[in-house]
Formats: structure tokens, C-alpha cells, sequence
């Protein structure tokens, strides 16, 4: 099997590296820190399944990166695997041509049980993505009223990140986080965090 690994932690490349080379007879490997990387990869090398993180620094997020992959490799499986379990993310990817969204949170016996369910055919996403897809178009989905970026910014914020953290994690300066927050505050109608738990909660994010 080929793999390409995606993520713009070089410990999250290595760790999923040595898992898969555990669990899987691996012939070839290639990894990316960051989505331009793995689509000029994707375009040489023939992978059987991608592991691609969902948030990455650079100017193309994992969605962005897996729609542009799906045309490159259309027969390869390809995974979302991120730190979010938010329903709307995995919906998205599930529209977007994903085959499965495993949580980085899943331990190790977990994870391998879910690829082999992918690389059994089968899609491996929570139950609820399906419900969405499955409901008639007029009925509206319930999602926060901010955009993607606001949405990664809550979630980390919610998740208890700092400041210089989420800058860091998502590419951005501190400055642009802070302005993120005081929006989604704007728009959320309360600036406090235990409130955005409250939310978080109701809209199926944590």
C-alpha cells in the first residue's frame, strides 16, 4: 500500500508513520507538511490512502486540499484526521469526496479498526453526518452564524487553546485571533468562553 501523510506537525507525521508501518505492509511513503505540498506530491505519486489533517497553515485547509486531491487521485482513499469533531466539518468532508474523519483524540487499536473499515469500502463518519445528508434540502442544518476560519478559532478557543497558541497552530498573528474572537462574540452575542462551551454543545462541536 502507498501512503501519504499530511500534516504541518512533524510529530503527528512520525507518530501516524510508525502506526501505519505497525499495522500495514507500507510500499512507499511520502509525507506533507502543508496542502500545496501534497497535491504537487499527489501529481507524481500514485497513493492507496491519504491521511490528511483538516486545519493547516499556508492558504489551503484540508477541505481545500482534499477537493483538489479527489481529482488527482480518484480511486485512492482518503482520510480526514483532525482535532475536530465538529459535525459540520465532517459533513463537509463527506460532501467533498473524504472516505472517513478520525479524531486525533481515537487511540491507536480505535484508529486501525476505522481505516480498515475504509479500506474495506465503507465510510467511516459519526452517524449524524448521514442523518444531515440524508434530510430533505429546505431543512435547514444547524451551524454557527461565522465563517470556516471563525468556526477554527472558536473550536480551539473552546478547547482551551491561548492566544499565542491558536496563532500558532493556525497560521495567523495573535492580533488577527484576538480580531477573530471579538467577531464571533459580535455575532454570538456574548464574549465569554463558557458560554461558547454552551454553544459548542448545542451545535454538536464538542
Amino acid at each position: 500500500m502507498n501512503l501519504l501523510i499530511v500534516d504541518d506537525h512533524e510529530i503527528v507525521r512520525d507518530g501516524l508513520s510508525m502506526i501505519m508501518q505497525q499495522a500495514y505492509c507500507i510500499d512507499e511513503e511520502r509525507k506533507a507538511s502543508n496542502g500545496y505540498e501534497a497535491i504537487g506530491i499527489s501529481e507524481t505519486f500514485p497513493a492507496d490512502l491519504v491521511l490528511l489533517d483538516i486545519s493547516m497553515p499556508g492558504g489551503l485547509d484540508g477541505l481545500e486540499t482534499l477537493e483538489k486531491m479527489r481529482k488527482l487521485l480518484p480511486k485512492s482513499k482518503i482520510v480526514i484526521f483532525s482535532m475536530f469533531e465538529d459535525i459540520g466539518f465532517q459533513r463537509k468532508a463527506y460532501l467533498t469526496g473524504a472516505d472517513g474523519y478520525l479524531i486525533k483524540q481515537l487511540k491507536r487499536d480505535e484508529m486501525i479498526r476505522s481505516i480498515d473499515e475504509i479500506l474495506a469500502n465503507r465510510k467511516v463518519f459519526n452517524k449524524i453526518v448521514f442523518k444531515q445528508n440524508d434530510r430533505p434540502e429546505t431543512e435547514e442544518i444547524l451551524e454557527l452564524p461565522i465563517s470556516k476560519r471563525e468556526k477554527e478559532v472558536f473550536v480551539l478557543t473552546v478547547m482551551g487553546y491561548t492566544l499565542k497558541e491558536i496563532s500558532e497552530r493556525l497560521g495567523i498573528t495573535p492580533k488577527t485571533v484576538d480580531n477573530h474572537r471579538y467577531k464571533i462574540g459580535e455575532k454570538l452575542e456574548t464574549q465569554k468562553r463558557r458560554d461558547w462551551v454552551e454553544l459548542a454543545k448545542v451545535y454538536h462541536i464538542l
